[in-house]
């Protein structure tokens, strides 16, 4: 098994990457449901309940796009979030004057992990004095997160 670089792992809005994206993470957790009874031995018994899950977006400032995410927000937009790996990794440009390495048309998802529905749960900017003005975004899911289609299929 290969390591994957955690640059190679992106959140997509709508088969787009957030832009300038420094982490993200992914969140899928179960409620347990209590079933414990004299009949356990005084021992705790469960049975799995609902899923949840959320995602999370770490990214440095561009204005248009943290203005699309907050109307997003405001106006309480569903959006389509997917995770995966970057199908187009071995596209990248030569570096722009930023340093940045994106093919052009942008990254596109390998479709090999899972997407769903999902409304903007928070936003937080970040502009301290002296250092790159960055912001977080949270998602919540709503409803189930669906095995993602390898790109092609």
């Amino acid at each position: 098994m290969a390591n994957i670089l955690g640059e190679q792992i992106q959140l997509f809005l709508s088969g787009k990457t957030l832009a300038c994206a420094t982490s993200c993470s992914v969140n899928i957790s179960s409620d347990d449901i209590d079933v414990s009874c004299k009949d356990s031995a005084g021992f705790n018994s469960t049975i799995p309940g609902r899923i949840t899950w959320t995602a999370q977006s770490d990214n440095l400032f561009i204005v248009s796009e943290f203005d699309k995410l907050v109307d997003a927000m405001l106006n309480k937009t569903v959006l389509t979030l997917a995770f995966s790996t970057v199908g187009n990794w071995g596209s990248k440009t030569a570096p722009d004057a930023e340093g940045h390495v994106v093919p052009t048309g942008g990254w596109t998802s390998a479709g090999d992990m899972y997407t769903g529905q999902v409304t903007i749960s928070s936003i937080d900017l970040t502009a301290d004095n002296g250092s790159v003005a960055t912001y977080s975004v949270q998602f919540n899911g709503h409803g189930a997160l669906a095995k993602s289609k390898p790109a092609g299929n």
